[in-house]
């Protein structure tokens, strides 16, 4: 049987899961903060071992501290796919046009992986407290790796988070019309 080797992004999140309750309700309250010794987490800087800048490593410690520790315990704060997946899932079933921009906001939204400054960390905190509320979880592993290349000039992260969400919306579309053709030649 072979073994599959954990990636340096997997054990981070890992570590980050394994916190207690009080850690995680710091990480929760710091959320928002760019440094971590500012957000009351100075320990998280030994937990960071080089697997990101630490701007980027804490955004995505204290997203995933949105969830609830007995949700993160349970596991139902995971959820395979980029971070367009966890979107698509958290918006099914919504007719909210303000719900789905908010998407399309992010995409464009900026963000500095060396000193954690833009408005992709707000919005991306909003979007995650509502798949939280919703009991969508994040690929957090894929979030880290997408975050720390969020700036890369050919926009790697933001093409595969629109084609998973916007091959739904075509996919949903192609469904509804060949409903639509169905019920008329019933006429």
């Amino acid at each position: 049987m072979k073994t599959e080797e954990k990636t340096r992004e997997q054990a981070f999140i890992e570590r980050i899961e394994q916190l207690d309750p009080g850690e995680l309700a710091a990480l929760r309250r710091g959320c928002g903060e760019r440094d971590p010794v500012e957000g009351r987490c100075p320990w998280l800087h030994g937990i960071i071992q080089g697997v990101a800048r630490e701007p980027v490593a804490f955004l995505v410690a204290s997203l995933m501290a949105q969830y609830s520790t007995a949700t993160i315990r349970a596991n139902g704060h995971r959820l395979e796919g980029n971070f367009g997946v966890t979107w698509k899932k958290a918006i099914a079933g919504t007719d909210s046009g303000s719900i789905k921009r908010r998407f399309h906001i992010l995409l464009d939204s900026d963000y500095d992986p060396f000193t954690g400054d833009g408005d992709l960390p707000y919005r991306l905190r909003q979007m995650v407290r509502y798949a939280a509320a919703e009991g969508i979880g994040v690929d957090w592993p894929q979030l880290l790796v997408d975050l720390k290349f969020w700036n890369h000039p050919d926009k790697h992260s933001q093409k595969r988070w629109a084609r998973s969400i916007f091959a739904y919306e075509r996919t949903e579309n192609a469904a509804t019309q060949t409903e639509g053709e169905t019920t008329n030649h019933a006429d």
